[in-house]
Formats: C-alpha cells, sequence, structure tokens
C-alpha cells in the first residue's frame, strides 16, 4: 500500500490501438420489445415517451436505433400458463380470422420508436407458431389450446407436421399488413427463437416457446422465402435461427443445406453462453457463407432478486464483457439486449420498472443502463470496429474516420488498472490533442470526466475497479 492508504499501481500496461485495422461496420444497438412493450404500451402516453427516448433518442437516450417485435400466437391474454405481460396475442384466429385491435400496446411502442429513433432497423420474430398450428393443440379438449404456446409435449416439437407453409404465410400476413396499413417495414422476418433448446415445454416453460429442429426450420424458410415474394415484400428478408448458444446456432447452420442458406442473407445468434465460449469458428462459417450476424439477444442480471441494488456493478460488468467479446471476437454487425425493461420478477433490465400493479408508472435504471450508454452514445451506427489489444478494450472508428472510440471495463472489485493507449500506423506520429473520458462505476453514471492529454499517439489512464470508462478522440488523422 502506499503512504496515503491507496493501492499502488503497477506499470501501465500498453494496449495498442489500430485505428486502421478495421474489421465489420456496426449497425446499430436495439431491444426487443417483448414483453415490456406489451406493458408499457399501456401506460400513459407521456411516459410511454419517456422510456422509448430513455431507449431510442441519441441526445437524451441509449441511441437505439434497433427494434425487434414479437409476433404473438397465443388465444387468451389472461392465459393462466404464461407469466404477467407474456402473452402476446395471434392476429389470426384458427377459423382464418382477423382481429388487428390485437397487441396494441407492443404496437404502440414501436410506433413511438419509428418516430423516436435515427432511421430505425426493425426486425419481426416468432417465439411461438399460432396456438392452432401446434403440437400442444388438442381441439377435442375444452381448454385444448390454453398454454399451448409455451412448448411441446415432453418437450418436445411444437409446429405440427405439414403446418409450415401456414405458419410462413401467417408471419407474411402479419408484415403485409403493418406495411400497407401502419407504415411500419420490417427489414428482417426471424420466424425461429430459440428453437432447439430444449426447455419449451408445455405449461411449465411460463413464456411463448416451441422446438422446431433444423429439419424443420429449412421448410419454414422455403415457405417464407416464397410467401414474401409473393407477398410482394422485396424490402424485407429472413433471418435465422436465433440460437441460444454460439455452438448451436453453428450446428443449426451447418445443418443447413446450400439451398436454405442461399435464401437467408442475416444469421442471428444469442450469447447466453459462459464467458469461455469461442465464436471463432461460427463467425468464420458465418462469413465464409456470405452472410451478415447479428448477436440478436442477451441479458444481464444485475444482483440478486428481490432487492435491487442501484449501485450494484455486477449486470454491468457482464455487459461489458459480452459486448466487447460479441463486437471484437465474433465480430457481430449488431447487438440486441433481451429486456430492456424488466418488472420485479428478475433484475435482467437497463430499466427497472415494476409492472405488476404499478399505478405510478414508477421506473428507475440499472447500472447496465449506463454502461451501455458507455458504448452506445459514442460507437454509432456505421462506425468500423478497429483492432486493440486486450480482451477488456472494444474499439471503433467513426463513419466519417474522424472520431476514435475506446471503451474499456475493469472487473476486479479492488484493483485498479493503468493502461498506456497507443496509437499504431498514424499518418502523423506526432498527433496531439485532448481525450474526452465517461466513466460509470457504482458512484458515476455516465459521467463526463477531466479530459487526458494525448501526446504523440499516446495516452495513459487510471481505469478504476469495477467500472466501464469510454476514451473519446476527435480529429482522428487520415
Amino acid at each position: 500500500m502506499a503512504n496515503n492508504g491507496q493501492p499502488e499501481l503497477r506499470d501501465p500496461v500498453t494496449v495498442d490501438v489500430s485505428p486502421y485495422a478495421r474489421a465489420q461496420t456496426f449497425e446499430g444497438w436495439g431491444t426487443s420489445l417483448a414483453w415490456w412493450a406489451n406493458v408499457l404500451g399501456g401506460w400513459s402516453e407521456e411516459r410511454q415517451q419517456e422510456i422509448v427516448d430513455k431507449l431510442y433518442s441519441a441526445e437524451q437516450g441509449l441511441g437505439m436505433t434497433i427494434a425487434r417485435y414479437n409476433i404473438g400466437g397465443t388465444k387468451d391474454a389472461n392465459d393462466p400458463y404464461l407469466d404477467y405481460g407474456k402473452a402476446i396475442l395471434s392476429y389470426q384466429s384458427e377459423d382464418g380470422s382477423w382481429d388487428w385491435s390485437r397487441d396494441a400496446n407492443q404496437r404502440a411502442i414501436l410506433q413511438k420508436i419509428q418516430t423516436t429513433a435515427d432511421s430505425p432497423i426493425f426486425e419481426a420474430f416468432s417465439n411461438c407458431p399460432p396456438w392452432w398450428m401446434t403440437c400442444s393443440y388438442d381441439p377435442s379438449s375444452p381448454d385444448g389450446a390454453a398454454g399451448c404456446t409455451t412448448g411441446g409435449p415432453n418437450g418436445g416439437d411444437n409446429l405440427r407436421d405439414g403446418s409450415e407453409g401456414d405458419f410462413a404465410r401467417y408471419l407474411v400476413d402479419v408484415l403485409r399488413h403493418f406495411r400497407d396499413e401502419w407504415n411500419i417495414v420490417f427489414r428482417t422476418l426471424a420466424p425461429f427463437n430459440e428453437p432447439v433448446a430444449g426447455w419449451w415445454k408445455y405449461r411449465i416453460t411460463k413464456q411463448e416457446g416451441a422446438q422446431i429442429l433444423a429439419r424443420q426450420q429449412e421448410l419454414v424458410l422455403r415457405e417464407a422465402f416464397d410467401a414474401l415474394r409473393n407477398a410482394g415484400l422485396h424490402e424485407t428478408s429472413l433471418s435465422a435461427s436465433d440460437e441460444s448458444f454460439v455452438e448451436m446456432a453453428r450446428a443449426t447452420w451447418e445443418a443447413f443445406s446450400d439451398e436454405t442458406k442461399a435464401r437467408i442473407p442475416q444469421v442471428n445468434t444469442h450469447t447466453y453462453n459462459d464467458f469461455s465460449y469461442d465464436p471463432t469458428a461460427f463467425r468464420q462459417a458465418v462469413h465464409a457463407d456470405g452472410k451478415k450476424l447479428w448477436m440478436s439477444e442477451v441479458g444481464f442480471e444485475n444482483g440478486e432478486h428481490p432487492v435491487p441494488d442501484s449501485r450494484s456493478m455486477s449486470g454491468a460488468l457482464k455487459l461489458a464483457r459480452g459486448v466487447a467479446k460479441d463486437l471484437k471476437t465474433m465480430q457481430a454487425e449488431a447487438w440486441v439486449y433481451w429486456q430492456a425493461v424488466e418488472s420485479d420478477v428478475s433484475t435482467w433490465g437497463l430499466i427497472f420498472a415494476p409492472f405488476e400493479h404499478n399505478e405510478k408508472e414508477s421506473y428507475r435504471m440499472y447500472k447496465q443502463y449506463y454502461a451501455l450508454a458507455n458504448y452506445s452514445r459514442f460507437i454509432r451506427p456505421g462506425s468500423a470496429v478497429v483492432d486493440v489489444q486486450g480482451e477488456c478494450s472494444l474499439a471503433a472508428v467513426s463513419a466519417d474516420a474522424d472520431r476514435l472510440v475506446i471503451v474499456t471495463y475493469n472487473e476486479s472489485e479492488t484493483e485498479p488498472a493503468m493502461h498506456r493507449y497507443r496509437l499504431r500506423d498514424l499518418p502523423d506520429p506526432a498527433f496531439c490533442g485532448k481525450v474526452r473520458v465517461y466513466r460509470t462505476s457504482a458512484d458515476e453514471n455516465l459521467a463526463k470526466l477531466e479530459p487526458i492529454a494525448l501526446q504523440d499517439g499516446t495516452f495513459t489512464a487510471e481505469v478504476p475497479p469495477a467500472s466501464v470508462t469510454t476514451y473519446v478522440i476527435e480529429g482522428l488523422p487520415r
């Protein structure tokens, strides 16, 4: 320990940053709307817009641009086998009739995002086919449809053989109605959600889900591809398969025929893996087939429920680690959070709002919110991810090549870190200036700190324990 009681810092660790060694172009940050939008869409107009601004406003919030809309399959809004807020109703009934007044809350949030976000990108996804297409639906039983969208009997398949075309056309008909009646165009359609995970079980899982294995996925994708073309939805393409883990995503992708792969321009994966996973082989397989790669869902707990600690950095540090790995190693072109707003049944959200009977429409931010802001406020759509040493740092250059952003995290609860960042291959080796600094920690929420001097393309900075720090350098030499 130093004489003043503070820990002594070791010599700075040199971190080389190569602003001109560019990897993928980043499309943006986002969130799925299931299921929080189904609840908050019933709040007052003022509060709805506040939440949307917190997430999608580039000036006031996180600056998200991607929204994943959940096309539901459930029959009953009061389905006893689904948790609060998770009953997303099918627009179509088993007799073939349509009711477009359904799912008004989620749709209200989507429409606010459309007018708030800069150049929004919309993806539609399905957790489960409509109830009458599932294997768990028994029309001969008085309550045969109740809970059937939670999974198949004994955790098995839950799309009835022969219903692949009906399911595909249902999804496409929904997209066409959104375009023609509500002026909302989805760039991609993802027909599945974690379809090989094995945990979707009839009347047990408490949320919509369906096991649909690779063979049947291919049938749905073929039918959906044709249905999109026949409906004139040329602006919408397919994405698949939104598996839970990267290993599952790779196995599903490699099980597809070349004909199926040709119909899918975008490969989605979730990254609920242990952080020891290596996504390199998956990335190489997707890139070898010439496909776009999205990280389309992940979420991180912020400590133990039910006592949310407003100063806890637990979830924030997991989020930072996930972002760095997904963008650096997997080279994802988008990063989408699962539940941006979460209730008092878990601590996964970026924003905490006690949904159940929340008459005051109250909410507050978790540290995950500010940690994501360390990335999303500064690494904007169109930025290029660039090479930087160390698993704790992520770097990107703005679309106009003028701004370099470096974000780093320190997972240690007790030990600070000292880094010497060295910009490599500069056209002007004597490049000098100021580095703007922003930090999230137990006591800071994206706090703007004193700038650091940049001298000859190098600057040194201390990273406190349990923190996420952003460094911004303007006027990058070209």
